[in-house]
């Protein structure tokens, strides 16, 4: 249970294992979008970046579970 307390964007950019600037180069979204994400209370990822997400977790080979992008109950 080591994702309580943890937002989706935060356990999303855990399993990256990058910078939030590297991250957000990744996704090819500005540096600023992810560092709001990553700071939001909610941090609840959008559809579009979800997808965004799941293509660059295939192309580096990083497993993204329907847990890492829903908020915790």
């Amino acid at each position: 249970m080591a994702d309580l307390g943890k937002t989706p964007w935060q356990k999303v950019h855990e399993k990256f294992g990058m910078s939030p600037a590297q991250f957000a180069r990744e996704l090819g979204r500005h540096r600023s979008k992810i560092s709001r994400a990553l700071s939001d209370e909610k941090g609840l990822i959008s559809g579009k970046d979800q997808e965004l997400i799941l293509l660059a977790a295939s192309k580096l080979n990083i497993t993204i579970t329907a847990a890492d992008l829903t908020p915790v109950q």
